[in-house]
């Protein structure tokens, strides 16, 4: 037990201990705080780094890239250029020629000298000139490098596919006009085992009806192209840490600077597998061990070759430290502070503290003196209100008895009232049933009376026969089994359980349209059904007796409000399934309700019929089951609606059930 000596030592000493705690908590929390943003700041410098390093090095990928995509797309204009160019030259030096010696020396003479100057010019790569001469529907060869054997004779009808074909294209191109290009497939004289793609220049030289050409082959362009690339590469030079270099795809290195190192075997298996997918759009990243390098490659389209840029990022951790050490110099700095600022915080408020605490002990001392006195006047005060509160408490219990009985007594009441226009509601739907039997009943017991008139006045006069009487036999047979279908399902109506079950739900209002269906016909009202296949878990017997009170409200409404030599009677009944709820509407077309007394159709002994006809609780009782029994929603209001190109204004009654209420 805490002892009252003690306090005036717990008052004094307590603040102190709390402003120590307190302040050594605070200085804590902010030298934390500080260590943590440190971390996080250095975590971003070096984050940040390293992605402009990225940068780099992915813009120096990129521009070499750039380069050789632009390279690669001049290929074909520069090769063309050259082609035509030299064709143009020696077409100029032959005509200078012929014009020089023409009435000089023969034409024979002029011929043979052409055609030696030509076969002395040969071109790198090996390229070279070619005349062919067009003669009488023949084609022959007068200068021919790569086919030697075809000189001076007619190849017009030659076998090889290549040249028939590339002679073919040169008719066509030289009946359009005099010069074109060709492009065809041919063997490479330097690696005869494969065709390469070559495209000629070819022009006509009418003087004599020659064919001059002169082709090159796109590969030789292309390795003249990759030979300028790889210069530009080899020549490059960087101050900075950062190297670039190109491998082909069987990880070759094909310039001057090249990978060395424990991680050259890892890098390239990432670069082989990563080569399968083509991307040649995407710059890809990797890091050797430790981080002491980051590597970026990208694939160069059409040449398989893989261009690299490394950096090293030992020079990178210098820079960061170098950052890292004034920032941690500046926090060591203010933490110092922070502790002289917290120990003159903690001397302050000690002495503060102890100043403020023998003002309360004093103070105390003299609210207890103050107390005592006070305490013999509160023990008087309290056994008073103890003694009132005793009797008031007698008082109300005996008042909560009184208003329990009164409670149970007006419960009792409204169940047996709740009963009575159940019953009612019953009676009354009995007395629509037994109306509906006989309407239903009506038209089968007149087949069977008929029928069996008919048979008696045949077998009196002899006029029947067994075939005649057997169909006749058949149809009372069949109409007495309509007729029990009929009556079952009448029963089950008036069935009084209350047991929850699964049902299909169209089913259930067919079968209620059909207890209704001779009264609905006899008074000239014809039903459109809308209806979806659901499968619902509630009372049936309890929701068919809620939907045959609204078909046969609406029924009563429109025998009252539309007569039918004028106009016609229509019931309309909809199902179909929202979310987790089912809903079912009926409407017709009796010009709905009057708005100013639509919000009490569901009060009891509410009706707008006459007293021999309506009791006002067919809608209450609907209500009652739909909400209280079903657990659901139901609602009035009346509608505007088109059918068969005609407006119509009726009631609208919607039913709002869950699907699987299972309590």
């Amino acid at each position: 037990m805490f002892q009252e000596k003690n306090l005036s030592k717990l008052i004094i000493f307590t603040p102190i201990v709390l402003i120590i705690l307190v302040t050594t908590l605070v200085t804590y929390t902010q030298i934390s705080h500080l260590e943590t943003r440190f971390n996080k700041d250095s975590a971003k410098l070096k984050q940040k780094l390293i992605q402009e390093e990225k940068n780099k090095l992915a813009q120096k990928i990129n521009g070499l890239d750039d380069y050789i995509n632009y390279k690669q797309s001049t290929t074909k204009e520069l090769l063309n250029r050259q082609i035509k160019k030299r064709v143009e030259i020696i077409y100029d030096v032959a005509l200078n020629k012929y014009n020089t010696n023409t009435g000089i020396v023969s034409n024979e003479k002029i011929k043979k000298d052409l055609i030696e100057d030509l076969s002395q010019i040969t071109f790198e790569h090996g390229t070279y000139y070619f005349v062919k001469e067009y003669k009488n529907n023949k084609i022959i060869p007068l200068l021919y490098p790569a086919k030697k054997e075809f000189v001076g004779k007619d190849i017009s009808n030659v076998k090889d596919k290549e040249h028939q074909s590339f002679l073919q294209t040169c008719k066509k191109i030289l009946k359009k006009s005099n010069e074109g290009f060709v492009e065809y497939l041919l063997h490479k004289q330097d690696l005869k085992i494969k065709d390469f793609n070559k495209i000629s220049y070819i022009k006509r030289f009418e003087p004599f009806n020659w064919l001059i050409g002169y082709g090159k082959y796109k590969i030789d362009i292309e390795n003249q192209i990759k030979s300028e690339v790889l210069n530009r590469v080899n020549l490059l030079k960087d101050n900075s840490n950062q190297t670039i270099f190109i491998y082909d795809k069987d990880f070759k290195n094909i310039t001057n600077n090249y990978f060395s190192g424990y991680f050259v075997e890892e890098l390239r298996k990432k670069v082989n597998e990563n080569f399968k997918y083509k991307k040649y759009d995407k710059i890809y990243f990797f890091w050797t061990k430790n981080y002491e390098k980051l590597i970026s490659y990208k694939f160069v389209k059409k040449w398989d070759w893989v261009i690299f840029s490394s950096i090293d990022l030992k020079n990178l951790e210098n820079s960061i430290i170098e950052v890292l050490g004034t920032k941690k110099h500046e926090e060591d700095k203010f933490i110092n502070y922070s502790i002289k600022i917290a120990f003159v915080v903690i001397l302050f408020g000690s002495l503060l503290t102890l100043f403020l605490s023998k003002k309360i002990e004093m103070l105390f001392k003299e609210y207890k003196t103050n107390i005592e006195s006070q305490k013999s006047a509160l023990k008087n005060i309290n056994a008073t209100l103890e003694s009132k509160v005793n009797d008031k408490t007698k008082q109300l219990e005996k008042l909560n008895l009184q208003l329990k009985e009164k409670v149970d007594i007006e419960v009792h009441k409204n169940r047996k009232k709740d009963q009575m226009l159940f019953n009612q509601s019953k009676m009354a739907s009995m007395g629509e049933m037994i109306g509906n039997i006989a309407h239903q009943w009506r038209q089968p017991l007149s087949t069977i009376s008929t029928a069996a008139s008919g048979m008696s006045i045949k077998i009196d006069y002899n006029l029947a026969t067994q075939e005649e009487l057997k169909k006749d036999l058949k149809s009372i047979v069949d109409t007495t089994l309509y007729l029990s279908e009929t009556i079952e399902d009448f029963r089950s109506f008036f069935k009084a359980t209350k047991i929850k079950k699964r049902f299909c739900l169209e089913e259930l209002i067919k079968k209620d349209l059909n207890i209704m269906h001779s009264s609905l016909k006899n008074h000239h009202i014809k039903v459109f059904k809308e209806l979806e296949k659901i499968e619902l878990y509630t009372i049936e017997n309890e929701l068919t007796q809620a939907i045959l009170n609204i078909l046969t409200n609406a029924k009563d409404a429109l025998l009252e409000k539309v007569d039918n030599t004028k106009a016609k009677r229509y019931i309309f009944v909809k199902s179909y399934k929202k979310d987790e709820y089912v809903y079912i509407q009926i409407k017709d077309n009796a010009g709905g309700i009057n708005k100013k007394i639509i919000d009490k159709v569901f009060e009891p002994y509410f009706t707008t019929k006459h007293q021999s006809q309506g009791t006002g609780i067919g809608l209450y009782m609907t209500r009652e089951i739909i909400v209280k029994h079903l657990h659901g929603e139901i609602f009035a209001k009346n509608v505007e609606f088109k059918h068969q190109d005609e407006i119509y204004l009726g009631a609208c009654f919607e039913i709002k059930l869950p699907v699987n209420k299972l309590t």
